[in-house]
C-alpha cells in the first residue's frame, strides 16, 4: 500500500509550526541521534562476517513503501555507485503508551502530517568501486522546493518540512529534485531501544575547544551534537559536530573490535535492526551484498561534507533559513552523478570537514 498524499496549502510553511511544540529534548531522543549516527557508521564500515551475521537480524527491519510516480523521478544510475538517504527525525508530538512509532507510521499508508520533523538528513554516496564513501549533510533549515509523496512540487520552505508534511516518499522526492540524483535506498530509525547501543560502544572521544579531549556518551554526547544556538555559526557548527562525532564512532567501532567480534556485532545489529526501517525495494540479499562489498572501507576512506551554502536569511513565513548556493551545489551533485567526487574536492578543498578533530 502507498503512503497517502496529504493536501497542504501550496504557500511557504514554517515546519516548526506544522508540528506540536517541542517540550524539551528527552533522553530517548538524545540516544536516538547517537544511534542514527552509529547506524551510518555500521553501514559504511563493514567486514565480510557482517553479511553472515545479518542473516538472523534483517528480519527485524520494517519496510517503508515508496509511492513516488516513476515519471517524477530521476533516471536510475546504470553504474554501480549507490546513493543512500539517511533520515533521523525529532519525534515531535509525544507518543502514548502502546502508540505508533515513526516506523509504524512510515510503514503504513496513513502518514500523520506534522507529527515528526526531520532532524538529520544525510546523503551517503558509495563509489562504484566501493573504495570511497562520501557523507553529505543537508542543514535542516535549507530553503528548497518541497515535493509531496507522489513527486509533485508543493511549496518553497525548509527541507525538514518534506518528511513532516509528506512522509518518507516526500523526503525522497524532495532530495531527488533538489540534487537531480536518484536515491537508491532509504534508511530511517526509531527513537526507542538504543541505550544498549551506546553502552556497548562505551562512548567516543572528541576534542572540544577549551576543554581538550572529552569522552562523550548518552546525554553528554547528544548535548554536543544537538547544540546549535550557543555555537558561533549555529546549525553549520552543529553539522560539523555531527560529522566529527560520526567519524569518532566509526573509529571506535573499528578500534574496539565490534565489527570483528561476532557476538558483540550480533547484539549491536539486533538492537539496530529492531529500531530501523528501509525502503521496500531494499531486499535482505541486497543489504548482505552491499555489506560484503563495503568490507574494506574504513574511517579514512570516508569524506564528510556539507552542501554549499551562502549563509542564513529570514523568510517572512519560514523564519530563519539557510540559503543554498545553487551553483556550487549543482557542481557537487553533478560530481555525485558522475561518480567523480574526488575531482570536485580537488577544486573545492574547503567543502569537507577535513582532518579537524576540534570542532566548536
Amino acid at each position: 500500500m502507498g503512503l497517502r498524499n496529504k493536501k497542504v496549502a501550496d504557500g511557504p510553511v514554517d515546519v516548526d509550526d506544522a508540528v506540536e511544540p517541542r517540550r524539551g529534548f528527552s533522553r530517548r531522543h538524545r540516544l536516538a541521534l547517537i544511534a542514527f549516527l552509529a547506524l551510518v557508521s555500521i553501514l559504511i564500515v563493514s567486514v565480510a562476517g557482517f553479511a553472515l551475521i545479518l542473516n538472523s537480524s534483517l528480519s527485524n527491519i520494517r519496510k517503508v513503501p515508496v509511492t513516488i510516480n516513476e515519471a517524477q523521478r530521476p533516471p536510475a544510475d546504470t553504474g554501480n555507485a549507490l546513493n543512500l538517504l539517511m533520515l533521523g527525525a525529532d519525534a515531535g508530538s509525544a507518543r502514548t503508551p502502546g502508540g505508533k512509532s515513526i516506523l509504524d507510521d512510515a510503514a503504513s499508508s496513513n502518514w500523520p502530517t506534522g507529527k515528526y520533523r526531520s532532524d538529520t538528513t544525510m546523503l551517503v554516496h558509495l563509489s562504484a568501486d566501493r573504495k570511497k564513501a562520501y557523507v553529505i549533510s543537508v542543514p535542516r533549515d535549507s530553503y528548497v522546493k518541497v515535493y509531496d509523496s507522489a513527486g509533485e512540487p508543493r511549496q518553497d520552505t525548509k527541507i525538514n518540512a518534506a518528511l513532516s508534511l509528506y512522509g518518507p516518499s516526500g523526503a525522497i522526492s524532495t532530495i531527488e529534485n533538489f540534487t537531480k540524483l536518484r536515491i537508491d535506498h532509504l534508511a530511517m530509525v526509531d527513537w526507542d531501544g538504543f541505550e544498549s547501543i551506546t553502552d556497548a560502544l562505551g562512548g567516543v572521544t572528541v576534542t572540544v575547544p577549551g576543554q581538550g579531549t572529552v569522552g562523550l556518551k548518552g546525554k553528554t554526547a547528544l548535548a554536543y551534537v544537538r547544540e546549535r544556538h550557543n555555537l558561533p555559526n549555529g546549525d553549520f557548527d552543529r553539522v560539523k559536530r555531527q560529522q566529527n562525532f560520526l567519524r569518532a564512532i566509526m573509529t571506535k567501532l573499528v578500534d574496539k573490535g565490534t565489527l570483528t567480534n561476532p557476538i558483540r556485532l550480533k547484539q549491536t545489529l539486533d538492537s539496530f535492526t529492531k529500531n530501523m526501517a528501509v525502503d521496500d525495494n531494499w531486499s535482505a540479499s541486497d543489504m548482505r551484498s552491499l555489506a560484503l562489498s563495503m568490507r574494506n572501507i574504513r574511517p579514512g576512506n570516508v569524506t564528510f561534507m556539507t552542501i554549499p551554502t551562502k549563509g542564513t536569511a529570514s523568510d517572512p513565513i519560514a523564519g530563519s533559513i539557510v540559503v543554498v548556493d545553487k551553483a556550487k551545489s549543482a557542481e557537487l551533485f553533478k560530481a555525485l552523478r558522475d561518480d567523480d567526487v574526488e575531482s570536485y574536492l580537488a577544486a573545492n578543498p574547503d567543502t569537507t570537514l577535513g582532518n579537524a578533530q576540534s570542532v566548536s
